[in-house]
């Protein structure tokens, strides 16, 4: 088995037809479209980990885990909801750590949809979640690290 990718995939909390917290809280599929950085949607592997990102206002924040649902088809990837965090990580906790300057979605200031992070950040978004009580996430987190079966 591929080792499993971690993305890291921005949606506005203005968007009507994509929300975080409709998609994490009904825990369903939803289609995404191709958008700027087309290589990572093409990267998209079935049961790839995102962290979803809430843009688009002053609470932005992590606020969950979702999957690659459906790879890349010429359109886009569906992406599946899987579990809100119990506490947001907000945007401004992380903004400046190195490990997520380091990541392309720090390098380009989250200009863009769906970005690769690396391990390093994907560890240091399961630490805060431990510390925060967030267990549930933060376990999912580390299956995904050592490519448990697909959720």
């Amino acid at each position: 088995m591929a080792k499993q990718q971690f993305w890291f995939m921005v949606a506005s909390d203005t968007a009507a037809a994509f929300r975080w917290e409709h998609i994490l809280e009904s825990q369903r599929s939803q289609f995404w479209w191709l958008r700027r950085l087309p290589k990572n949607f093409k990267s998209a592997r079935v049961g790839d980990l995102i962290l979803c990102y809430r843009s688009g206002s002053d609470k932005r924040a992590l606020v969950g885990l979702a999957k690659v649902e459906e790879g890349f088809n010429e359109d886009g990837i569906m992406v599946k909801g899987l579990l809100a965090f119990k506490h947001p990580i907000p945007f401004e906790r992380f903004k400046h750590e190195p490990v997520y300057k380091k990541t392309e979605a720090g390098r380009l200031r989250n200009r863009g949809t769906l970005f690769a992070v690396d391990s390093y950040f994907v560890n240091w978004v399961r630490e805060v979640l431990e510390v925060c009580g967030d267990q549930e996430a933060a376990d999912m987190i580390s299956s995904r690290f050592n490519n448990d079966p697909v959720l």
